[in-house]
């Protein structure tokens, strides 16, 4: 779509194109040449503005300080619940059952050590950004900003995509290889660009406020640690101190102003268990699925120009090892045993399953058509209507017609044909050749189901 913007100010007949890609971003074309207007921010050759300078750095000090706000606050919640669970609990209110103590202890301090690095692997580790190779160069964005319409700006990405090797299977709604405006490149399957972060991120599922970190292919295995570990910390804290919970409001047990913490951390663990609960299963749901959060809202779309939001699954535990590793020992911990590179990934929709282990046996079952009745009139060259009735089926059915004759009023003898239908709903009518019998009786089509095309 090409659209006409004046630039505000005094200045008459400064005119420039605006286009929009097919990801429904803003690329502007070049403008006639103008007298030096103040200056723009220098770009790098990814799309990203250079270092700031000493007045600009306070400010973006200050917006890193309160993306982190979230992160100190969950750090602060757990480093209290480590002295009102281990002092308060363990050395006062468990001080009268050792066995108990030992044992709460040591499970205590796994969940807890787990935890904190499940959560410090998900803050800090990157989660995987967009080669270099995959950047336009300068040459490249030049040719791509002077595209004159949508299609000529299709195929001349399409050109600088196979010029540099970059090969995809996803593709934009309107049947294009995906491209991000801001960072000046093409977008590998699953990759999307983030806000936040100001960069595209590979297989990006959401950016997490609470981790201040995308979640994306690099560290997602590490958030759903994350997610397990403080589920698991969280019921139990409130299954141990739930005991002695009770007990104070009875007076049965008496250990001064320690029982205020574990009252406290009684009752935040199980608002925690609550609203960690449902997000843990439904990131559980998506790994079997192999579909990150975006993909989850709106489905991908294939260079077959198709929508399907199994495109990407293999299997419920090929999906699981996607995420996980092929080694079963090191599932439990946050380190890095994801399968793949972030860039291609195994295709069910083409059959390809060549990149990871253990999917030849995935199942690849063919979408089914729903039923539905066909009426197939068609008009020869003596003048005759040809109405035909379709009977139901899933992948193809068989039609009885007749030909009523536009004059005469004739039916002549029937005829049987087959009608197939693909998997995007089109039909495909083929004549089939059967021995007439002697019971054959006519069939004239009901006056409805007569049309003309």
């Amino acid at each position: 779509l090409i659209a006409e913007s004046k630039m505000s100010g005094g200045e008459a007949g400064r005119l420039g194109n605006i286009m929009t890609n097919p990801e429904g971003e803003f690329v502007g074309l070049p403008a006639p040449a103008t007298a030096p207007g103040p200056a723009t921010p220098v770009m790098t050759p990814h799309g990203g503005q250079r270092r700031p300078n000493l007045l600009q750095r306070p400010c973006m000090y200050l917006a890193c300080f309160v993306k982190s706000l979230p992160v100190l606050f969950i750090t602060g919640i757990v480093l209290w619940s480590y002295y009102a669970y281990v002092v308060a609990l363990l050395f006062y209110a468990m001080v009268e059952n050792p066995a108990e103590q030992i044992f709460c202890g040591i499970v205590y301090h796994y969940f807890f050590i787990m935890f904190f690095w499940s959560y410090g692997m998900t803050i800090f580790t990157p989660p995987g950004r967009v080669p270099d190779s995959w950047h336009l160069t300068g040459h490249a964005s030049a040719a791509l900003s002077a595209a004159k319409s949508e299609e000529e700006w299709k195929e001349t990405l399409a050109s600088v995509g196979n010029k540099m090797g970059c090969t995809t299977k996803q593709r934009s709604v309107q049947g294009a290889i995906r491209y991000c405006e801001k960072c000046s490149c093409i977008k590998p399957d699953r990759a999307h660009h983030c806000s936040v972060c100001e960069k595209c991120i590979l297989k990006m599922d959401h950016h997490c406020p609470w981790v201040n970190n995308c979640v994306g292919f690099g560290n997602y295995k590490f958030f759903m640690l994350f997610l397990c570990y403080a589920l698991l910390y969280c019921i139990f804290i409130a299954a141990t101190s739930a005991r002695y919970f009770v007990r104070f409001w009875s007076d049965s047990l008496s250990i001064g102003a320690a029982k205020y913490h574990i009252i406290f951390v009684f009752l935040v663990s199980i608002l925690f268990t609550i609203s960690i609960f449902s997000l843990f299963w439904y990131h559980v749901y998506l790994v079997t699925q192999n579909r990150s959060t975006l993909e989850q809202f709106r489905a991908p779309v294939f260079e077959d120009q198709a929508t399907d939001k199994d495109g990407w699954s293999l299997g419920a535990l090929n999906n699981f090892k996607e995420v996980f590793g092929l080694n079963p020992l090191l599932w439990p911990f946050p380190v890095s045993t994801s399968v793949g590179d972030g860039i291609s990934f195994p295709h069910r929709r083409a059959k390809q399953f060549t990149n990871y282990h253990s999917i030849v046996n995935s199942d690849n079952r063919a979408v089914e058509t729903p039923t539905r009745t066909l009426v197939n009139p068609i008009i020869s060259g003596a003048g005759t209507v040809s109405a035909s009735q379709t009977i139901h089926s899933h992948q193809s059915s068989v039609q009885q017609s007749g030909n009523i004759s536009a004059l005469s009023g004739t039916v002549s003898p029937l005829s049987a044909t087959e009608v197939v239908l693909d998997t995007n709903g089109h039909t495909k009518t083929v004549s089939v050749h059967h021995p007439t019998t002697a019971n054959s009786t006519t069939h004239t089509a009901p006056p409805s189901e007569i049309i003309i095309q």
